[in-house]
């Protein structure tokens, strides 16, 4: 493939169903349900075996995307795998709500319920009934989004706060832009996989929050933590700006706008892919960097994988929807990047972070924030907004 030459679907395909052929044969534990995600990087494991819900989940949801994909039965019982640990062993049936971790044989580790790892049980009961089409678990990831909604919205001033002790008390009541984020992607599939009301109406209300709460006064980036109020935990994040969330940002908002056919999150979002292409690309690189200053100055310029994984769902959008070649361009020049430099031909998947020489800064392939989640959904995107024209608004 030449530099700015994007990829055909049948190779997209080809290269996904590759990467998520590493995880199930190295993260499935045959022995005690669910997955093992702490991989090195030829898939051998380390550590004790702990499970995260964020990479439990994320698991479920990208084997779901193996079986929609590929029509394979293969990929179905592993859904089937994950969920059922999930819902046996991580499902808290004392206080409700979704345990943060168990041990490898699902004892429990740390009961907090936390709102980011809610949002995608969700997400992923969501994409697992849709590809078994099975009801009753879209019915659960309606149930999982009501609970959510229910003990960890602050109704006086919107949004989800982090996080509350098993037993529902409060623990954390600051608020981040990704659990926002990764909350509409929850409300988004729950509208459109089980044809909720409220999930579509959540949506709206979560759309608005981060076009509104989360922007930077300058209104042409978004904040990243929060205390209560909404005023920036700027003890936290030191003012800076993620760029990965805000090519995530702008995607959300702007396929949440055509879901619920609206206009009005359209200007913010693309206030937001344009401080993110005018001020987090490294051209020299082919990439995107860390984090920026509100103003724009670089303050981390590692390439970490996930933020171009944002980068092709937002870049594909924008070019199906504009046919301006300045967003084709750039996202060849993406996938470019994570095909010639995250991935790893040697043994699969991608490497996590690149420093300034484009060399991985380590070589571990799973941990309790990596798993198989942000380039199997950003090729997804990729594929459905370059290659089909009537791919279906939802995240």
């Amino acid at each position: 493939m030449s530099e700015w030459t994007l990829p055909s679907a049948e190779q997209i395909k080809h290269h996904v169903l590759r990467n998520l052929s590493f995880w199930a044969e190295h993260a499935v534990d045959r022995e005690h349900g669910g997955f093992w995600t702490h991989l090195n990087r030829d898939g051998s494991r380390y550590g004790d075996g702990q499970k995260f819900l964020v990479m439990q989940t994320r698991l479920i949801y990208s084997f779901a995307i193996g079986a929609l994909w590929s029509g394979d039965r293969f990929w179905k019982p592993l859904v089937e795998h994950g969920v059922r640990f999930l819902q046996d062993k991580m499902h808290d049936p004392k206080c409700g709500g979704w345990f943060w971790t168990v041990s490898r044989e699902g004892e429990l580790t740390n009961g907090s319920k936390m709102a980011y790892g809610h949002a995608f049980v969700a997400y992923a009961l969501a994409y697992a009934g849709h590809a078994l089409q099975d009801d009753a678990l879209l019915h659960d990831s309606e149930d999982a989004l009501h609970w959510m909604y229910e003990h960890l919205w602050d109704g006086e001033r919107g949004g989800y706060v982090q996080s509350l002790t098993r037993c529902l008390f409060p623990l954390d009541n600051t608020k981040r832009l990704d659990t926002q984020l990764h909350s509409m992607e929850a409300a988004s599939v729950v509208a459109a996989f089980a044809g909720s009301a409220f999930a579509r109406e959540h949506l709206r209300e979560l759309a608005q929050i981060v076009a509104t709460r989360t922007l930077h006064p300058n209104g042409r980036c978004a904040r990243e933590w929060f205390l209560n109020d909404w005023s920036e935990n700027v003890d936290a994040t030191g003012g800076h700006v993620s760029i990965g969330h805000n090519l995530e940002a702008a995607w959300f908002l702007r396929v949440a706008g055509l879901q619920l056919g609206t206009d009005a999150f359209a200007p913010v979002a693309d206030a937001l892919l344009t401080f993110c292409l005018q001020h987090g690309w490294d051209g020299s690189r082919q990439g995107f960097i860390q984090t920026v200053t509100p103003e724009g100055s670089a303050v981390n310029r590692h390439l970490i994988y996930w933020t171009h994984g944002e980068a092709m769902g937002a870049l594909s959008l924008w070019w199906r929807l504009t046919q301006k070649d300045c967003y084709r361009q750039r996202l060849a020049q993406v996938c470019h990047t994570v095909l010639s430099r995250f991935h790893d031909p040697d043994y699969g998947d991608y490497f996590e972070t690149l420093d300034d020489s484009c060399q991985p800064t380590h070589t571990y392939k799973g941990s309790a924030w990596k798993a198989a989640y942000h380039l199997t959904q950003a090729w997804w995107h990729v594929a459905r907004n370059l290659y089909e024209t009537d791919a279906a608004c939802v995240l």
